[in-house]
Protein backbone atom coordinates (compact mmCIF):
# COMPACT_ATOMS: atom_id res chain seq x y z
CA UNK A 1 0.00 0.00 0.00
CA UNK A 2 1.35 3.38 -0.96
CA UNK A 3 1.28 5.35 2.29
CA UNK A 4 1.41 8.81 0.76
CA UNK A 5 -1.80 10.69 1.48
CA UNK A 6 -3.23 7.79 3.50
CA UNK A 7 -4.48 8.09 7.09
CA UNK A 8 -3.44 5.98 10.08
CA UNK A 9 -4.88 5.89 13.59
CA UNK A 10 -2.42 4.79 16.28
CA UNK A 11 -3.81 4.02 19.70
CA UNK A 12 -1.34 5.38 22.19
CA UNK A 13 1.91 6.99 21.19
CA UNK A 14 3.59 7.89 24.43
CA UNK A 15 6.76 5.93 23.71
CA UNK A 16 7.04 3.36 20.89
CA UNK A 17 3.87 4.65 19.25
CA UNK A 18 5.26 8.17 19.09
CA UNK A 19 8.29 6.91 17.20
CA UNK A 20 6.00 5.01 14.81
CA UNK A 21 3.84 8.10 14.29
CA UNK A 22 6.87 10.12 13.19
CA UNK A 23 8.05 7.32 10.88
CA UNK A 24 4.68 7.12 9.15
CA UNK A 25 4.37 10.90 8.90
CA UNK A 26 7.76 10.93 7.17
CA UNK A 27 6.27 8.54 4.60
CA UNK A 28 3.46 10.97 3.85
CA UNK A 29 0.68 9.64 6.06
CA UNK A 30 -1.84 11.70 7.99
CA UNK A 31 -1.37 10.51 11.57
CA UNK A 32 -4.00 10.47 14.33
CA UNK A 33 -3.15 9.31 17.85
CA UNK A 34 -5.49 8.55 20.72
CA UNK A 35 -4.74 9.19 24.36
CA UNK A 36 -6.48 8.40 27.62
CA UNK A 37 -4.10 9.56 30.35
CA UNK A 38 -1.04 10.70 28.37
CA UNK A 39 -2.33 13.90 26.81
CA UNK A 40 0.90 15.89 27.13
CA UNK A 41 3.05 13.21 25.48
CA UNK A 42 0.62 12.71 22.59
CA UNK A 43 0.20 16.41 21.96
CA UNK A 44 3.98 16.83 21.88
CA UNK A 45 4.20 14.14 19.21
CA UNK A 46 1.42 15.78 17.19
CA UNK A 47 3.18 19.14 17.43
CA UNK A 48 6.47 17.61 16.23
CA UNK A 49 4.76 15.99 13.25
CA UNK A 50 3.02 19.19 12.23
CA UNK A 51 6.20 21.21 12.68
CA UNK A 52 7.83 18.85 10.17
CA UNK A 53 5.09 19.64 7.63
CA UNK A 54 2.79 16.63 8.00
CA UNK A 55 -0.81 16.48 9.23
CA UNK A 56 -1.61 15.03 12.64
CA UNK A 57 -4.43 14.88 15.17
CA UNK A 58 -4.71 14.02 18.87
CA UNK A 59 -7.96 12.38 19.98
CA UNK A 60 -8.98 11.89 23.61
CA UNK A 61 -10.73 8.55 24.11
CA UNK A 62 -11.17 5.69 26.53
CA UNK A 63 -11.27 3.02 23.86
CA UNK A 64 -12.59 0.41 26.28
CA UNK A 65 -15.89 2.29 25.86
CA UNK A 66 -17.30 1.34 22.42
CA UNK A 67 -19.06 4.69 22.03
CA UNK A 68 -15.79 6.54 22.55
CA UNK A 69 -13.98 4.24 20.13
CA UNK A 70 -16.59 4.93 17.48
CA UNK A 71 -16.40 8.66 18.17
CA UNK A 72 -12.61 8.62 17.87
CA UNK A 73 -12.81 6.99 14.45
CA UNK A 74 -15.45 9.53 13.48
CA UNK A 75 -13.16 12.41 14.41
CA UNK A 76 -10.35 10.98 12.30
CA UNK A 77 -12.62 10.57 9.26
CA UNK A 78 -14.09 14.02 9.78
CA UNK A 79 -10.59 15.50 9.69
CA UNK A 80 -8.97 13.40 6.97
CA UNK A 81 -11.88 11.94 4.98
CA UNK A 82 -10.85 8.29 5.21
CA UNK A 83 -9.16 5.78 7.51
CA UNK A 84 -6.65 3.48 5.84
CA UNK A 85 -4.86 1.86 8.77
CA UNK A 86 -5.29 1.19 12.48
CA UNK A 87 -2.36 0.28 14.71
CA UNK A 88 -3.55 -0.98 18.10
CA UNK A 89 -0.53 -0.15 20.23
CA UNK A 90 -1.86 1.23 23.53
CA UNK A 91 -1.29 -1.23 26.36
CA UNK A 92 -0.80 -1.63 30.10
CA UNK A 93 1.94 -3.94 31.40
CA UNK A 94 1.97 -4.45 35.16
CA UNK A 95 3.28 -7.20 37.41
CA UNK A 96 0.48 -9.00 39.28
CA UNK A 97 1.84 -11.85 41.45
CA UNK A 98 -0.68 -14.66 41.78
CA UNK A 99 -0.85 -14.56 45.59
CA UNK A 100 -1.97 -10.93 45.57
CA UNK A 101 -4.29 -11.01 42.53
CA UNK A 102 -7.54 -9.09 42.77
CA UNK A 103 -10.55 -8.94 40.42
CA UNK A 104 -9.55 -5.35 39.66
CA UNK A 105 -6.26 -6.60 38.17
CA UNK A 106 -8.17 -8.72 35.68
CA UNK A 107 -10.63 -5.96 34.84
CA UNK A 108 -7.86 -3.42 34.22
CA UNK A 109 -5.82 -5.71 31.97
CA UNK A 110 -8.83 -6.81 29.95
CA UNK A 111 -10.06 -3.23 29.52
CA UNK A 112 -6.72 -1.85 28.31
CA UNK A 113 -5.26 -4.82 26.44
CA UNK A 114 -8.31 -6.51 24.92
CA UNK A 115 -11.52 -4.48 25.14
CA UNK A 116 -9.90 -1.25 23.92
CA UNK A 117 -8.24 -2.74 20.82
CA UNK A 118 -11.38 -4.78 20.12
CA UNK A 119 -13.66 -1.74 20.10
CA UNK A 120 -11.13 0.31 18.14
CA UNK A 121 -10.82 -2.45 15.53
CA UNK A 122 -14.58 -2.89 15.19
CA UNK A 123 -15.15 0.84 14.75
CA UNK A 124 -12.23 1.24 12.35
CA UNK A 125 -13.09 -1.79 10.24
CA UNK A 126 -16.70 -0.73 9.84
CA UNK A 127 -15.43 2.56 8.47
CA UNK A 128 -12.94 0.80 6.20
CA UNK A 129 -15.50 -1.61 4.78
CA UNK A 130 -17.59 1.32 3.59
CA UNK A 131 -14.71 2.82 1.62
CA UNK A 132 -13.69 2.10 -1.99
CA UNK A 133 -10.69 -0.13 -2.62
CA UNK A 134 -7.28 1.47 -2.71
CA UNK A 135 -4.62 0.84 -5.34
CA UNK A 136 -3.72 -2.44 -3.60
CA UNK A 137 -7.30 -3.72 -3.80
CA UNK A 138 -7.79 -3.24 -0.06
CA UNK A 139 -9.96 -0.89 1.97
CA UNK A 140 -7.71 -0.82 4.99
CA UNK A 141 -5.23 -2.58 7.28
CA UNK A 142 -5.15 -3.33 10.98
CA UNK A 143 -1.99 -4.17 12.90
CA UNK A 144 -2.32 -5.27 16.52
CA UNK A 145 0.58 -5.22 18.96
CA UNK A 146 0.54 -8.33 21.13
CA UNK A 147 3.17 -10.14 23.16
CA UNK A 148 5.38 -13.15 22.46
CA UNK A 149 4.59 -14.59 25.92
CA UNK A 150 1.02 -15.61 25.10
CA UNK A 151 2.38 -18.81 23.58
CA UNK A 152 4.96 -19.45 26.33
CA UNK A 153 3.73 -17.66 29.45
CA UNK A 154 5.91 -16.52 32.32
CA UNK A 155 4.93 -16.02 35.97
CA UNK A 156 3.42 -13.02 37.74
CA UNK A 157 1.54 -11.50 34.79
CA UNK A 158 -1.53 -13.73 34.52
CA UNK A 159 -4.23 -11.11 33.69
CA UNK A 160 -1.92 -9.37 31.22
CA UNK A 161 -1.10 -12.59 29.38
CA UNK A 162 -4.76 -13.66 29.32
CA UNK A 163 -5.72 -10.33 27.76
CA UNK A 164 -2.93 -10.40 25.19
CA UNK A 165 -3.83 -14.00 24.34
CA UNK A 166 -7.35 -12.82 23.59
CA UNK A 167 -5.87 -10.16 21.31
CA UNK A 168 -4.01 -12.85 19.36
CA UNK A 169 -7.24 -14.78 18.85
CA UNK A 170 -9.02 -11.56 17.89
CA UNK A 171 -6.39 -10.94 15.20
CA UNK A 172 -7.06 -14.33 13.61
CA UNK A 173 -10.83 -14.00 13.84
CA UNK A 174 -10.86 -10.47 12.42
CA UNK A 175 -8.69 -11.56 9.50
CA UNK A 176 -11.42 -14.07 8.59
CA UNK A 177 -14.30 -11.64 9.21
CA UNK A 178 -12.81 -8.81 7.17
CA UNK A 179 -11.29 -10.68 4.21
CA UNK A 180 -10.83 -9.84 1.40
CA UNK A 181 -11.18 -6.12 2.07
CA UNK A 182 -9.14 -5.50 5.25
CA UNK A 183 -5.83 -7.19 6.12
CA UNK A 184 -5.26 -7.92 9.82
CA UNK A 185 -1.90 -8.86 11.30
CA UNK A 186 -0.07 -8.80 14.63
CA UNK A 187 3.44 -8.14 15.89
CA UNK A 188 4.46 -9.81 19.14
CA UNK A 189 7.43 -8.04 20.74
CA UNK A 190 9.40 -8.92 23.80
CA UNK A 191 10.61 -6.11 26.08
CA UNK A 192 11.24 -3.02 23.97
CA UNK A 193 11.54 -0.34 26.61
CA UNK A 194 11.80 -1.49 30.23
CA UNK A 195 8.71 -0.59 32.27
CA UNK A 196 9.15 2.12 34.91
CA UNK A 197 10.74 0.79 38.08
CA UNK A 198 12.25 -2.33 36.53
CA UNK A 199 15.47 -3.15 38.36
CA UNK A 200 18.84 -3.51 36.70
CA UNK A 201 18.93 -7.14 37.86
CA UNK A 202 15.59 -7.90 36.20
CA UNK A 203 16.72 -6.23 32.97
CA UNK A 204 19.91 -8.29 33.01
CA UNK A 205 17.87 -11.46 33.52
CA UNK A 206 15.74 -10.65 30.48
CA UNK A 207 18.81 -10.09 28.33
CA UNK A 208 20.33 -13.34 29.61
CA UNK A 209 17.20 -15.22 28.52
CA UNK A 210 17.27 -13.65 25.04
CA UNK A 211 19.28 -15.56 22.43
CA UNK A 212 20.19 -12.33 20.61
CA UNK A 213 21.51 -11.03 23.96
CA UNK A 214 20.06 -7.53 23.98
CA UNK A 215 16.90 -5.58 24.65
CA UNK A 216 14.74 -4.67 21.69
CA UNK A 217 14.35 -1.13 20.41
CA UNK A 218 11.34 0.80 19.17
CA UNK A 219 12.81 0.59 15.69
CA UNK A 220 12.89 -3.21 15.81
CA UNK A 221 9.11 -3.29 16.20
CA UNK A 222 8.17 -0.24 14.16
CA UNK A 223 10.10 -1.21 11.05
CA UNK A 224 8.08 -4.44 10.93
CA UNK A 225 4.82 -2.52 11.37
CA UNK A 226 5.81 -0.17 8.55
CA UNK A 227 6.58 -3.18 6.37
CA UNK A 228 3.16 -4.72 7.07
CA UNK A 229 1.51 -1.44 6.10
CA UNK A 230 3.71 -0.52 3.15
CA UNK A 231 5.81 -3.47 2.05
CA UNK A 232 3.29 -6.26 1.54
CA UNK A 233 -0.41 -6.46 0.68
CA UNK A 234 -0.55 -10.26 0.91
CA UNK A 235 -0.31 -10.85 4.66
CA UNK A 236 -3.35 -11.38 6.88
CA UNK A 237 -4.09 -13.55 9.88
CA UNK A 238 -0.39 -13.77 10.72
CA UNK A 239 1.43 -13.03 13.99
CA UNK A 240 5.09 -12.09 13.86
CA UNK A 241 7.35 -12.39 16.90
CA UNK A 242 9.93 -9.63 17.40
CA UNK A 243 11.46 -11.00 20.56
CA UNK A 244 15.17 -11.61 20.01
CA UNK A 245 14.43 -15.33 20.27
CA UNK A 246 12.79 -15.27 23.73
CA UNK A 247 10.09 -17.64 22.54
CA UNK A 248 12.69 -20.34 21.92
CA UNK A 249 13.28 -20.77 25.63
CA UNK A 250 17.03 -21.25 25.20
CA UNK A 251 18.96 -21.89 28.41
CA UNK A 252 21.06 -18.72 28.95
CA UNK A 253 23.83 -20.86 30.47
CA UNK A 254 25.86 -22.65 27.83
CA UNK A 255 28.68 -22.42 25.36
CA UNK A 256 29.42 -18.99 23.89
Amino acid sequence: MDLRGKTVLITGGRRVGGYLARMLADRGMNVALTYHTSRDAIERTVAEIEAAGASSLAVAADLADPAQAEAAVGRVVERFGRLDALVNMASIFRKTPFRSLTPADFDAMIAANLAAPYHAAVAASRQMLGQPDNEAGLRGKIVNVGDWSTERPYKDYLPYIVAKGGLTTMTLALAVELAPHVAVTMVQPAMIEPPPGMSAADRAAVVAATPLAREGTAGDVNRLIVYLLEGTDYATGACYRVDGGRFLGVDPVGDA
